[in-house]
Formats: structure tokens, C-alpha cells, sequence
């Protein structure tokens, strides 16, 4: 929320912190649109979804007051309905012109602080903003930490900005270097009147803001580079509506007043759950790390001492409706009664602890606890909203798992769970419900068995929606052991069809395979001669449909870029000698995920695409504008021309 002028002793250092080229190359959408999303193993840890009759103040602070709040604004916050109410399933902050506390305007100021903090997650907003002179909406985050340290050593992270009457939002982060530092980037032009969706991915390389899935806004923060430290502690989230400033200024134009922000819902997302944050407000239960503060006390301290030795080797019932029980050769079932909803936290054999929301059905919640051997150690509590929801804990339990005869009955006639167990993880995801709810898992490159599937907690015939992201090729079989009828996917499905609803026993996940052409000589990107050497040079060739025109992508998350690999060979496309030249030579070369080695790929039209090299900021094209079989592979400066567009186009 705070503005100023940029510290230009800084450009030099952030001419290498802030990844946003001239070309905006970083936001990546090829044959199926990419979206701002959380990771697909990513959990909700915190939501407020605004759908009750009042604020939740479980889960919001209101900030009240005049004196500027440091930026001379000119309203005077109040935690009054007048300025803040939650009403048909949205948050309302208006913005008014009244006399109030020895100010002209009155409007709500709203944060998490002491409530919910977290670092590093996806955040995700739907909110219809206000327009007209004078107003300032704004969702952002400030470190938790300002009260020891002070603004801008906490550091600021101002996911959604808008003023006055512009038809766009801004993406900005504040810390300290030496002085107050910012970067910021507006959206483009766009009805901010209307509900749209504002995001931010903050991981520990990357601060990434979203409007509407596409990105508009990227700050490097990997190991603080260019004093960015700030951004690797806890920040909590804030929504208020200012009015007047230093920005936006001090024209209001009362004519237009009330002004009003909604908010339809705010989620937040966590690939590792680690927050702090009071019961009341979860979404996901709280780490290792959360619990040892505001929770410890109920969770692991008292109550851990007096029934983990009690209960150890049974299988336990803690409370009346509550409870782990045995449910097959390799998992148990935790089980929580008359509840709303209920979250479960467990470790295993001593293990890391695990945090999971439980699947609701009714007033039952329930999870599987999957891959326990004979004997092994389970601990777990539970955190939960009894059906008044009432948030609770319970104390902690040790169950040890006893192995026996395993689900007969469950699998297919004539099929087996045995064979080897996959359990590796990955970028695909598969669902028990439709529109990608219910339990899920995530599957890696290979295959998974009907034992792999049930390891990972998805019961036979269970699966109704799957995630599959571009470079991807999963085939679900009817059959375990990958028998019987089969079907491929190449994208997200919200709905496997009423023919596989419930049907899926097995599954293998692959990389799709490519053909690229070029758009201006029709010709596929080849090896040439087949080679499979290092230094093997890249050329155009007459589609023949062998292994050197064939090729796989593999997406880097932490910057969106993509390694592109040949299947003859398996190398990757490489820009020789790390050059940054203009007709500097594609070749292949052993795939070491090198920054020479990646590519930013961003469609046009016509589902044609240009790759730009991370390394060198040039675009990969056709050399001399060539048509002939043979025309040499290389990058130059980006032109948006027929020579430096590709197509892929799978062949598996």
C-alpha cells in the first residue's frame, strides 16, 4: 500500500533479481492454456469463503483509526457494519463520505495478523473492485514481523492495487535495501468492476502476480538477491479500501461516493503446509511448526503423554465417535463423527508429519492412512468443527498397524493388486470426485498397479477427474496390471466421462511426444544424421516420422521455463557455448536442466509457439529464412516472424 520512487542505486543489482524481460516471455500458454493454480501438490490451509452473516473474526482483526496510516490518506477506519459486512456469500468494504473521528470519509481496514501467517504458498482472490477518483482498494501482505522491525524491513507484497478510475491493478513489492526498495508492474486494461480472479505464487525463488490466470508481474527473490531477505518469513494477508493519498492522490470525487469492494472468496495454498495460525481459523491443520505454539498445549504436550502410552498396540476409539481403526493389509482408517468438518495430522514410524483434510460424507469424516506395514507406529490427532461448528482438538494416539488378510472384493474379477508398488509423485493428479474434489493423489512418470493406486489411498474404481498438464500422456486401464480397455489423456478432465467414471484400476504416465514444425518452411526440427553424440547439431528436416524428429518437454516450476528433449537420444536442445549471439548454434547435449538448456515457450496463434532461451533472451528460428531440408537451427533476436514459430504436434 505504501508508495515511492524506485532506489535507483538499485538497478544495477535488480537487473538480475527482477526476471521480467522486455518481451514478458515468463508467462507460458501453449495447446491448453496455463493457468495461475496452485501446484498440483499443493493442499488449502486457509480459506474464508465469506458465505456466513458477519465477519469471521476467527480469522480477521480489524485495523481502526484516522492519521494517515503513512500515506495521508483521508479516511478514518471503523469496525462498523456500515464499513464492513459479509452479505449474499461476499465480504463488502464501502468506502463513505460522512464525518467520522475528525475525518471526511469512513471505510474498513481488515487483516490476519496473529491470526494467519505463512511463507511461501498460492493465494488466490475473487474480488469486484471500486472505481472513481480518490479510491484506493487494495489486497495485500505485510511480514509478520513489522512490529519488531518496522515498514520496509518487514518487507510488502501487494498482490492487488487499483486507483482512482483506471481500468487496471498493480502487482508490487516493497523491502528494504538500505532504504525503502519497490518493483512494480501494472496489469493491462480491464473492467475492474466486474469480479475477476487475483493471485500471487511466492515460492523461495519467485514472487509471481496473477490476474485471470495470466501473469503480469515476477520478482526473483532466490537467496535474497538485491536485499530481498524479507521475503522468506511469515506475512499476513490485508484488505482494505482507502481514499486520497499521496497515491492516489487527493481529488475525491464525492459524487461518486460510496464506493464499494467485494470479495467473493480468498484461498491459500501450501505445497508444505507451515503456518501459524489459531484453530479456529484452519482450513488444513497446522505443522509441526505451528503446533508447538498457539496448539501445543492440547495436541502434543498434556494430552500426548497420558494416551500415547495407553493406547500403543490397539486399535483406539479416543473419544466417543472418534477413532483409528483397521481396514486392511496396509491401511487404516481415521474416522471422526458428527462433525462438519475434520482434518487429520499423523506421523508414521516416527516419521514427518503428515496434515490432510479428511473426506466429508454427511456428518462423517474420514481418511486412509496408506502404506503401513505390520507394525508400524502410527500417531495422530485430529482437529476438527463439531456439527454447531465449534472448532476443536483432541488429544494425541498411537496406533500400532497389524497387518491381515487384504480388501478381497475390491479389486476387478480376475484382476490382482499384487505386483510391485509404485509410489512415486509427480505433476499428474487423479480425483475421486468430479471438478478435481474428493481424495486424490499425485502420480510421477511411470505405472501404477492397482496396489500403487490403493498404496496411495485411491480405492479400486474411484477415480471421476484427473490433472494432466501439457507433455503429458496418461492411460487409465479398466483392468489392473494395465489390461483390459484403456483410454489415453492429454489434458486436464474435469470429468472422466460417464463410459470411466469409477471405472480406473490402473494407470500408466508418460511424457506425450512431439513433432515441431516450423511455420514458415513446414519442416520438423530434427538431430542430424540421428546422432545421438553431444554437440549433435539441430537442423530442419522433411517430416519421416523416425526418432530423431520426435521429441518430449519438461516443465521447470520454479520458472516456467521448458527443457525440450530428443527421444532418440534423449539430450536436450542446448545453445552452444552459452552463447548469447545472434546465429549462436542449437545442438544437443546431455539434459542438464542449464539455463542454455531452457526455454520459455509462449503460443501465438494457430497453436504455433516461439521458444526464447532463458540464457541468452533470443528466440530459436531457421536460419537465413531456409526451406530446404538441411537449414541450419539457431537463435536471434525475437522478430514475431514465420521463422522463429514452431507447432507441436503429438504423435503418441
Amino acid at each position: 500500500m505504501r508508495k515511492g520512487l524506485f532506489n535507483k542505486t538499485l538497478a544495477s543489482t535488480l537487473s538480475l533479481a527482477l526476471a521480467v524481460s522486455s518481451f514478458g516471455f515468463t508467462s507460458v500458454s501453449l495447446s491448453e492454456k496455463v493457468d495461475a493454480a496452485p501446484t498440483t501438490s499443493s493442499k488449502l490451509v486457509w480459506s474464508d469463503e465469506f458465505n456466513g452473516s458477519s465477519l469471521d473474526t476467527g480469522k480477521w482483526g480489524y485495523e481502526t483509526g484516522g492519521g494517515g496510516w503513512g500515506n495521508n490518506e483521508l479516511q478514518y477506519y471503523t469496525n462498523r457494519t456500515d464499513n464492513c459486512y459479509v452479505s449474499g456469500g461476499s465480504l463488502h468494504i464501502k468506502a463513505k463520505r460522512e464525518s467520522y473521528g475528525g475525518k471526511n470519509y469512513t471505510s474498513a481496514r481488515i487483516n490476519t495478523s496473529g491470526k494467519f501467517a505463512f511463507t511461501y504458498g498460492y493465494v488466490e482472490a475473487r474480488m469486484a473492485l471500486p472505481r472513481n477518483q480518490g479510491i484506493w482498494p487494495a489486497f495485500w501482505m505485510l511480514g509478520q514481523n513489522i512490529g519488531s522491525v518496522g515498514w520496509p524491513k518487514c518487507g510488502e507484497i501487494d498482490i492487488m492495487e487499483a486507483i482512482n478510475t483506471e481500468n487496471r491493478t498493480y502487482g508490487t513489492c516493497h523491502w528494504d535495501s538500505n532504504g525503502h526498495a519497490e518493483y512494480g508492474l501494472p496489469t493491462g486494461n480491464f473492467d475492474i468492476t466486474q469480479y475477476h480472479k487475483y493471485a500471487v505464487q511466492w515460492d523461495s525463488q519467485y514472487i509471481r502476480c496473477f490476474l485471470d490466470g495470466n501473469k503480469f508481474y515476477e520478482i526473483n527473490i532466490t537467496n535474497g538477491t538485491g536485499s530481498t531477505e524479507e521475503f522468506h518469513k511469515p506475512f499476513y494477508m490485508i484488505l482494505n479500501v482507502a481514499v486520497g493519498g499521496n497515491w492516489p492522490g487527493f481529488s475525491i470525487n464525492d459524487g461518486g461516493m460510496p464506493q464499494e469492494m467485494k470479495v467473493d472468496y480468498i484461498r491459500v495454498y501450501q505445497d508444505n503446509p507451515s503456518y501459524q495460525g489459531s484453530t479456529s481459523n484452519r482450513v488444513d491443520s497446522n505443522t509441526s511448526g505451528s503446533n508447538s505454539g498457539s496448539n501445543s498445549g492440547s495436541n502434543s504436550g498434556s494430552n500426548s503423554g497420558s494416551n500415547s502410552g495407553s493406547n500403543s498396540g490397539s486399535t483406539t476409539t479416543p473419544a466417543s465417535g472418534m477413532g483409528i481403526t483397521y481396514s486392511n493389509a496396509s491401511t487404516a482408517q481415521a474416522y471422526v463423527n458428527g462433525t462438519k468438518w475434520a482434518d487429520i495430522h499423523y506421523s508414521v514410524n516416527g516419521g514427518a508429519q503428515q496434515n490432510v483434510r479428511m473426506s466429508q460424507s454427511g456428518t462423517k469424516s474420514t481418511y486412509n492412512i496408506g502404506g503401513l506395514s505390520n507394525g508400524a507406529s502410527v500417531k495422530y490427532w485430529f482437529t476438527y468443527a463439531d456439527t454447531n461448528g465449534v472448532a476443536k482438538d483432541s488429544a494425541s494416539y498411537t496406533y500400532t498397524h497389524k497387518s491381515g488378510s487384504s480388501n478381497s472384493g475390491s479389486s476387478k474379477s480376475g484382476s490382482s493388486n499384487s505386483g510391485s508398488v509404485n509410489t512415486a509423485s509427480g505433476d499428474v493428479y487423479v480425483y475421486g470426485d468430479s471438478n478435481y474434489g474428493g481424495k486424490s493423489a499425485s502420480l510421477g512418470v511411470g505405472s501404477y498397479n492397482l496396489a500403487s493406486l490403493q498404496n496411495k489411498g485411491i480405492a479400486n474404481d474411484s477415480i471421476s477427474s484427473i490433472k494432466v498438464p501439457w507433455g503429458y500422456k496418461v492411460i487409465m486401464y479398466a483392468d489392473d496390471n494395465y489390461k483390459g480397455s484403456s483410454k489415453a489423456i492429454y489434458a486436464d478432465q474435469s470429468y472422466v466421462g460417464s463410459d470411466w467414471n469409477d471405472k480406473v484400476s490402473s494407470i500408466k504416465v508418460e511424457r506425450a511426444v512431439y513433432k515441431i514444425v516450423n511455420r514458415h518452411s513446414g519442416l520438423c526440427l530434427d538431430v542430424s544424421g540421428g546422432s545421438s553424440a553431444n554437440g549433435a547439431n539441430v537442423q530442419q528436416w522433411t517430416d519421416n516420422g523416425s526418432n530423431a524428429q520426435k521429441w518430449k518437454v519438461i516443465f521447470n516450476k520454479s520458472d516456467s521455463t521448458y527443457v525440450v528433449t530428443s527421444v532418440i537420444n534423449g539430450k536436450a536442445i542446448d545453445m552452444g557455448g552459452w552463447s548469447k549471439d545472434n546465429g549462436g548454434n542449437a545442438l544437443m547435449w546431455d539434459n542438464n536442466n542449464t539455463d542454455n538448456q531452457r526455454w520459455y515457450l509462449t503460443s501465438v496463434d494457430n497453436g504455433y509457439t516461439f521458444f526464447i532461451n532463458k540464457n541468452s533472451n533470443k528466440s530459436l528460428e531457421v536460419g537465413g529464412w531456409s526451406t530446404s531440408a538441411g537449414g541450419n537451427v539457431q537463435q536471434w533476436d525475437y522478430k514475431a516472424q514465420a521463422n522463429q514459430q514452431w507447432k507441436f504436434v503429438r504423435v503418441n
